[in-house]
């Protein structure tokens, strides 16, 4: 194994540098980067099942805004072909790269499109241009894989990004950005300055079961898990550039619980370790060793739509098209209702002794007759 993969990793080194080599324990070989042949950069990922055979073989081209599969079936490969040969021929074997048909006036020095072209080489980010030339994405940042940032060529307005909605990035780059380079280095730092920010939510996402948004987005900047047993935690970042000074922690569940945690929140936060991350912090809080976590094993699973545990008592669904799952549970500990915060905000609208005070709304629950009270402000609102 170590010898085959020295002996990749030898060669890349040798003839291909903007390439690089994994080696898997099943043999299989991947190779992922930029390759330069004939004055022509090609961005490709190579997977080679049986290495150093070439059979099997799955090669994905960059072109234009996404990536096009190769097999053994759609390209000239001669029998005896091992990596290098595939390298070296991969001009032959591959259809021609037509590059866009461009006025001569923008192809000299000191327009984006010349920019385009010194930014092409790199290997920390993926650069993708769409056929006409409209439109250029940079994504897979090293460190940020799930980031992307799209803009309008060659004006440079920005199209959309990967980062939260409250940074003004367009702002940003009208104010700070003259050409093509600056903008992808205004892109990457605020990466950089956003590291805590996704750093701290890395090990709530990874290792609590959250439940809302679903899916989980790099915009996002709210975070709701389970605490324990029909209690909830909801999590707030509002300043992205200032994780812990804007952080908001919501308690959602019956009453009574409510009131008591909020007593070990509110001791826990005046004993906040800024050395720990924010998950660290609120374990050690509630005095916990972990949150509930989602289902990780590799046994068969019930759909959340098909499990009656988890639906709401009174719609009879478990997630609603804005990602909502069922919260509200009544305060009788022996009463099951379990439900969505708008299905219940709808519920109390129609009873004659519902009301409101100090945005907790008051009402009878739909199951068991009992007093029931929420915010729905806490619950509907990010």
């Amino acid at each position: 194994m170590e010898s085959k993969e020295e002996d990749v990793e030898c060669l890349l080194r040798q003839k291909y540098l903007g390439l690089e080599a994994e080696l898997q324990s099943s043999g299989a070989c991947i190779i992922r980067g930029v390759l330069k042949s004939e004055d022509t950069w090609r961005r490709l990922k190579l997977y080679l099942p049986h290495h150093p055979a070439l059979h099997g073989l799955q090669l994905y081209v960059q072109e234009s805004l996404e990536f096009k599969l190769y097999t053994s079936a759609n390209l000239k490969l001669q029998d005896d072909w091992r990596l290098e040969d595939l390298l070296d021929n991969l001009p032959k074997v591959l259809p021609a790269k037509e590059a866009p048909a461009l006025p001569k006036e923008l192809c000299g020095e000191g327009n984006v499109y010349s920019d385009i072209l010194a930014l092409y080489k790199s290997n920390e980010y993926s650069l993708q241009v769409n056929e006409a030339c409209s439109m250029i994405r940079f994504s897979e940042f090293t460190d940020f894989e799930q980031h992307y940032l799209e803009l309008k060529i060659p004006s440079l307005h920005l199209h959309d990004h990967s980062l939260p909605d409250c940074v003004l990035l367009g702002e940003m780059l009208t104010k700070s950005a003259g050409n093509l380079e600056e903008v992808l280095n205004l892109f990457r730092k605020l990466l950089e300055d956003l590291r805590p920010f996704y750093d701290n939510f890395m090990d709530i996402d990874e290792l609590c079961h959250v439940l809302q948004p679903s899916p989980i987005s790099s915009k996002h900047r709210t975070r709701l898990f389970p605490l324990r047993d029909r209690v909830y935690l909801k999590l707030t970042i509002a300043d992205p550039f200032a994780c812990i000074a804007s952080m908001s922690l919501k308690i959602i569940g019956p009453t009574e619980e409510v009131a008591r945690l909020r007593h070990v929140l509110s001791d826990g936060l005046s004993n906040w370790d800024p050395e720990m991350n924010i998950h660290k912090n609120l374990l050690r809080m509630f005095d916990l060793c972990y949150f509930p976590m989602p289902d990780w094993s590799d046994g068969p699973k019930l759909n959340e739509e098909d499990n009656e545990e988890l639906r709401c008592n009174i719609c009879f669904s478990y997630r609603l098209d804005g990602g909502e799952v069922p919260l509200v549970s009544c305060d009788n500990a022996k009463c099951v209702l379990k439900c969505h915060a708008a299905c219940l905000e709808q519920w109390f609208k129609t009873l004659m002794d519902g009301k409101t005070f100090l945005e907790v709304a008051f009402g009878q629950c739909p199951f068991c007759k009992a007093k029931l009270s929420t915010s729905f402000a806490a619950l509907l609102n990010d």
